[in-house]
């Protein structure tokens, strides 16, 4: 859910108790206590906290954690430098932050957490902090927040909570990204992937307090735990992912037909006379799968629990984020001509400053991801195609109103199957150099839009 498509307004009630129990953390004028970064990055920065760090670090192999600090170094920079130069919209601040989460740090301060806390990084906030308690707060997943809540116990900030969070998710998704890569395509494949996943044009969202690399993680992981017979662990993070997003659900698709079609690690492949036969026969430990559906609905169930209806959440993505339901080629229609009449604008000079749709950049994502879709299922095993195909169907089923594919680039890395074939094609036709670097000037950019509160792919600086 992303009200920065949308210009919902944020509206922060002052509540007693919520789902957390106390607000302790929220202050008498509504504000959340606990932002202040100076003492918790004091704090953070003893020997323990290093010794922890070292022992994270020894896990991640150098070409990781190289992509990895490039690349927020890059997101850094960038956002700080906007800012800087050009400012924050102190309108957008006191309509989609009037709490003024994501500017309570001192000057200093301020420049660290523009790349960071933007947009729907103050819904996630306000929820970890007063729980859901209006109808807008169903739109958005549970996990994030509980683990920004839980966090926050430790480092004493919600905001410093969220920054670490998304930090860690971010790197462990590109790891896990690249050990899978190298299952399928191998060693020089799986570094490029992950270079190309860390210069993402969209990747700031990995490391901002956004769901994405919470989702990157759990969703990746969910697939290379199946890929490598761990069904177990597999079911645990899909259960995860199922509420990390609402798109969480389809991870159950690629863990059964892994289990059933492969390839997997544990047992051996049969013989069948048709390829849509099972090569893997029925074992028990599938059911584990199961739990996957059944942690989207048990928040399903709280929402309903909590006064919002069994649909909350997707009543929620209708009514404010002004989604409707339609089938995806109609929805994939209507965002080509989105897409075309910005182009018109532009050519006839009629597009003004004011106009924040993201159209033509989403209809140029369209185009480029549905070759890059033919791509996966030519280079990858087919679940990995089949899973990049629902999440983009799901997508255009659900086309917002004015701007039909509203998010649809932001989302590009999420579908992390379409790296792993990007890593290889442009290997092979030894482009990877160029496109690196087109990416990671794409990244610069769209990290200065949300940095500076600008909508973010619009045609606006």
């Amino acid at each position: 859910m992303d009200v920065s498509q949308t210009g919902t307004k944020l509206k922060v009630p002052r509540l007693q108790s919520s789902l957390w129990g106390s607000a302790e953390m929220e202050t008498t004028d509504g504000t959340l206590r606990g932002t202040a970064l100076e003492p918790v990055l004091v704090s953070a920065s003893g020997t323990a906290g290093a010794r922890w760090l070292a022992r994270l670090a020894a896990l991640i192999p150098p070409v990781t954690r190289r992509a990895f600090f490039h690349s927020r170094l890059l997101v850094l920079v960038s956002g700080a430098a906007a800012v800087l130069l050009l400012g924050v919209s102190s309108s957008a601040v006191s309509v989609f932050d009037p709490a003024h989460i994501s500017v309570n740090f001192g000057a200093v301060g301020n420049l660290f957490a523009a790349p960071a806390i933007r947009w729907d990084s103050i819904w996630y906030l306000r929820i970890a902090g007063h729980g859901y308690s209006v109808a807008q707060d169903a739109g958005f997943s549970p996990l994030l927040p509980i683990l920004i809540r839980g966090v926050s116990w430790a480092t004493g900030s919600l905001v410093l909570a969220g920054v670490v969070i998304s930090m860690v998710a971010c790197l462990a998704g590109l790891e896990i990204v690249r050990r899978l890569t190298e299952l399928e395509l191998g060693p020089t494949a799986a570094n490029r992937t992950v270079l190309l996943l860390a210069f993402g044009p969209m990747s700031v969202f990995l490391s901002a307090v956004y769901t994405d690399g919470l989702f990157l993680a759990l969703s990746a992981g969910t697939i290379y735990a199946a890929r490598r017979g761990r069904w177990r662990q597999a079911a645990l993070l899909g259960c995860l992912g199922a509420i990390a997003r609402p798109a969480g659900l389809l991870l159950a698709v690629p863990v059964v037909l892994l289990f059933f079609y492969g390839p997997r690690e544990d047992a051996k492949p049969r013989e069948v006379d048709s390829w849509w036969q099972p090569r893997y026969g029925f074992a028990p430990v599938i059911g584990w799968s199961a739990a996957i559906p059944l942690m989207a609905a048990a928040f399903s169930a709280y929402l309903a629990v909590r006064g919002f209806g069994v649909t909350g959440n997707a009543e929620a993505q209708l009514s404010d984020m002004h989604h409707s339901v339609t089938m995806p080629w109609v929805g994939a229609w209507r965002g080509l001509l989105a897409g075309g009449h910005e182009l018109w604008l532009v050519v006839r000079g009629q597009h003004t400053a004011s106009d924040t749709s993201e159209a033509l950049l989403q209809a140029i994502g369209l185009l480029i991801v549905i070759p890059a879709i033919v791509g996966t299922f030519r280079r990858l095993p087919a679940i990995y195609g089949i899973y990049v195909s629902l999440a983009v169907a799901v997508h255009l089923c659900t086309p917002t109103a004015g701007d039909p594919l509203k998010g649809f680039d932001r989302y590009a890395s999420l579908r992390f199957p379409l790296f792993m074939w990007a890593a290889t094609w442009a290997g092979e036709r030894n482009i990877s150099n160029t496109v690196l670097i087109a990416s990671a000037i794409a990244l610069a950019l769209f990290t200065s839009q949300f940095a500076t509160w600008h909508v973010v792919g619009s045609l606006t600086l």
